[in-house]
């Protein structure tokens, strides 16, 4: 027999043989621990074996799944809190070479950014890590990031200091181009992407542009980068079309582009993501 209690929002589970007093102390000390660490508990196990405290303790998983509502999207009073906190963790330029003091051999192709995020799950399926480019011509109403119109604005560093923190984990399924405009950089993202795709990972970019118009382009990097892309979320965000319950969109008129499909049929081809499916065997029942 076991009492159920919560401290703090955290489940305890706890032996009838301890005291709620004691309780509360352990509870409050391992908070107190996983805090330092910068980890959440939910859920504490406290038993007690001759004269000593077995103290079980789960972790809060640090991935949430969340719907993306931002990024070509919605207003800004329809941001979510795990999508704020992304926008704040974003910097001018998270250089982890820097961090981790590693030499990094520079390739003399500049990029313009306007930040890093590392293991998103806003920004595509899966854990990805994303690079958002500085500049943007489209300047669509209700953009979520126009700091990164300013073609002047943002940081220009060598495509190494980007390259060397990709992918940032080995949980990491993707790389994500956004901004401002990727296609405005097309030739420094070629690069990237060439090198990216390398290491096993597939790439997503969202542009303004729609699918007929980076194929009219006259910028023949564009079709490079285009060629290198597995999806492009295509289209200007309209605030008039915006739909939250779109997955990895926000309006209506944007569409998720398998690019491969689309360039060898010469037709549009959505992207559908994929479902797995557990199959059940048949059981007997009595008629």
């Amino acid at each position: 027999m076991s009492y159920v209690t919560y401290v703090d929002g955290v489940k305890i589970v706890y032996s009838p043989f301890v005291s709620e007093e004691e309780v509360q102390t352990l509870v409050q000390e391992e908070i107190a621990h996983f805090s330092q660490t910068g980890k959440r508990l939910s859920k504490v196990e406290i038993d007690i074996d001759g004269e000593d405290y077995v103290i079980k303790s789960w972790e809060v998983s640090p991935i949430r799944r969340i719907r993306r509502i931002t990024g070509y999207l919605a207003p800004t009073d329809s941001w979510n809190s795990a999508k704020l906190s992304e926008l704040r963790d974003r910097v001018i330029h998270h250089n982890l070479a820097a961090r981790n003091r590693l030499a990094v051999q520079e390739t003399g192709i500049r990029l313009r950014l306007n930040g890093m995020v590392y293991e998103s799950v806003v920004d595509g399926p899966g854990l990805r890590d994303v690079v958002f480019v500085q500049g943007c011509p489209h300047r669509c109403a209700g953009c979520q990031n126009p700091g990164s119109w300013d073609f002047g604005g943002g940081t220009e560093v060598d495509i190494a200091n980007v390259l060397v923190s990709l992918p940032s984990s080995p949980l990491v399924s993707g790389i994500t181009f956004s901004g401002g405009e990727p296609f405005c950089q097309a030739a420094a993202l070629v690069e990237v992407a060439r090198q990216v795709k390398a290491r096993g990972l597939d790439i997503w970019v969202y542009t303004g542009y729609t699918w007929e118009e980076l194929l009219a382009h006259p910028d023949p990097a564009v079709k490079r980068l285009l060629v290198l892309a597995d999806v492009v979320i295509d289209g200007r965000f309209v605030q008039a079309e915006a739909d939250l319950s779109l997955p990895f969109r926000g309006s209506r008129n944007q569409r998720l582009i398998d690019v491969k499909k689309s360039l060898q049929t010469g037709r549009v081809i959505l992207w559908e993501q994929k479902s797995y499916a557990m199959e059940i065997p048949p059981r007997r029942v009595a008629v």
